[in-house]
């Protein structure tokens, strides 16, 4: 497998983690339960890294 590929895959995965913790974030908080807030803070903080990968990726594609 190609190093591109490797990137594509590795910013595929982190986008998909960060949504499912999204979707995590949001059932805690819909059952009332107080560390939503705590899945949220990761939730975005996946969101940061797959867009540092993404950036990454747009980088090696452009060049």
């Amino acid at each position: 497998m190609r190093k591109n590929n490797l990137d594509k895959l590795e910013f595929y995965t982190s986008f998909a983690s960060a949504g499912l913790v999204y979707i995590l974030a949001f059932l805690q908080y819909r059952k009332g339960k107080d560390s939503w807030w705590l899945i949220l803070i990761a939730a975005i903080l996946m969101t940061a890294n797959a867009y540092v990968k993404y950036r990454k990726l747009e980088k090696s594609k452009n060049n």
